[in-house]
């Protein structure tokens, strides 16, 4: 069975790692390393497959039809993926033929087997010639399941560069999943001190701390995953020995982690970090908007640059601007992104919006030097304490690289708080010179903010569907800051999500 087909069936994580191939597969201890048979349910109208299924587990094995029944603890190398070929006829001969082949698609064995005038139907004799061809095969008779053959497929644990410094900065400056914080094991054994991180649509649980010598920090203890079912997640759990277990889990109380790991074994994991009155993704009542950031408007047509994490998991947004004098709102839509960088690229789709005049601001995309004079605009806390008026803050720009010798930001000391986030920064001159992402909380450090660059803004906006005229107009250079400002301000955004 094609591996990618099921992994769209089970909620199970893959792994980057390469399956070993089995030299001898021949031999009947190299059948002795699976544990399990996923029976496919492809080219089998008459069901057959719980047939062999039954068939197979007289011998032993964990067998089940593809995405029913799964077992707990099933991890997908160590299964053999059984193929059933058979084409109904009226004759006096029924064939049925079984493929098993590995995680990776390799064929490991095949059998097949006829009946003819055994039953009183088709299927009838489809299906005794099924479970003749699993009784046929010669390896099944001696089959013993071994878990030392198969051992070094089990999955390798990852190392993540993260650190309790650097996850701290990452849950103060971002919208957080209430899975995502700082984590510390309770009960008896190895004490553990976790950081929960979302990577696209799995959570990672790094180690920070750990009593057990086996543990570095920036091992990845815990991967969980989303199933379709509500508050049901794959979780694939690391034991003290690195060996893994995979479980499903049913997460009902925020801030409190319950894994069961056996019939006889459970960990429990209590949250730490940040207070549940910090999460700024908190109940949202319906109709309300999740959160807000800001953007800048980069051309006439409506394209609108923000942050990544302002619009990440959006289903609706919204901009609101000033055309006129008066604040309009317009519908947007998401056109391209760039994780790596946290940039994001949206578009006004809306019929009430009829385009805008030329721009009057410059797209600097030349780096800016350390001292020079810098203006960060948006819309911090816009939708709670701080209300809709755009504010601006100034500062300079105090190194040229970001968080931990980051190249593709600034560090500036304009303060910005949430809710800036995908705001413009502008330099004296009126030049845009980047979006505004992140910053530390004034306990950690005081005037520290991120700006990632407009060179990297750039090549996001390279790679857009469609080209597009940047800015480029000098008009701002002659203004006093205070008319800047005004200027500036019609082409600033709040971003609102939800």
């Amino acid at each position: 069975m094609n591996r990618l087909i099921l992994l769209l069936i089970f909620p199970l994580v893959s792994f980057s790692q390469t399956h070993k191939k089995l030299k001898s597969v021949s031999k009947p201890e190299s059948f002795n390393g699976y544990k399990y048979v996923v029976i496919s349910k492809k080219s089998d109208p008459f069901e057959l497959g719980y047939d062999v299924s039954k068939e197979l587990e007289k011998y032993g094995f964990y067998s089940f039809v593809e995405g029913e029944n799964v077992y707990s603890d099933f991890i997908d190398c160590q299964a053999l993926y059984c193929e059933l070929s058979y084409t109904p006829a009226e004759t006096f001969s029924q064939k049925v033929k079984l493929t098993f082949k590995d995680c990776d698609g390799v064929i490991i064995s095949e059998s097949k087997s006829s009946c003819g005038v055994c039953a009183a139907t088709v299927k009838g004799e489809l299906r005794k010639a099924a479970i003749k061809a699993v009784n046929k095969s010669k390896w099944i008779k001696n089959y013993v399941y071994d878990s030392s053959i198969l051992s070094h497929l089990q999955p390798s644990v990852e190392s993540i560069p993260e650190t309790r410094r650097s996850l701290t900065a990452y849950y103060d400056s971002t919208n957080l999943h209430s899975l995502e914080g700082i984590y510390k094991s309770t009960g008896n054994g190895n004490s553990y001190t976790i950081g929960i991180k979302k990577f696209d649509n799995l959570f990672k649980a790094i180690i920070i701390e750990s009593e057990n010598e086996n543990w570095s920090t920036g091992d990845v203890k815990i991967i969980i995953n989303k199933t379709a079912t509500k508050n049901l997640y794959s979780v694939n759990y690391f034991l003290a020995n690195k060996k893994m277990q995979q479980i499903f889990q049913v997460f009902n109380t925020p801030g409190l982690l319950n894994f069961q790991i056996d019939k006889n074994s459970t960990a429990n994991y209590i949250k730490m970090y940040p207070q549940d009155s910090d999460v700024t993704s908190s109940k949202i009542k319906n109709g309300e908007w999740a959160g807000n950031g800001s953007g800048i408007i980069i051309s006439k047509s409506g394209y609108i640059v923000t942050n990544y994490h302002v619009i990440k998991d959006a289903e609706n947004i919204e901009v609101e601007f000033i055309i006129d004098g008066k604040v309009k709102k317009f519908n947007a839509e998401l056109i391209q992104s760039d994780k790596v960088n946290d940039l994001a690229v949206i578009k006004i789709f809306d019929m009430n919006f009829d385009g805008l005049d030329n721009l009057p601001y410059n797209f600097k995309t030349r780096s800016s030097d350390v001292g020079t004079k810098v203006y960060a605009f948006g819309y911090p806390m816009a939708l709670s304490v701080m209300g809709k008026e755009i504010k601006i803050t100034d500062g300079i720009i105090s190194s040229k690289s970001g968080y931990d010798g980051n190249i593709t930001t600034y560090q500036i000391t304009a303060p910005i708080q949430g809710g800036n986030s995908g705001g413009p920064l502008f330099d004296d001159k009126g030049n845009f010179i980047g979006i505004n992402s992140s910053g530390l909380r004034s306990d950690v450090a005081d005037n520290v903010g991120y700006t990632i660059k407009s060179s990297y803004v750039l090549n996001l906006i390279d790679v857009l569907p469609k080209s597009i005229d940047l800015p480029s107009s000098t008009k701002l250079q002659s203004l006093p800051l205070t008319e800047q400002i005004k200027e500036i301000s019609k082409y600033v955004v709040l971003v609102k999500v939800k």
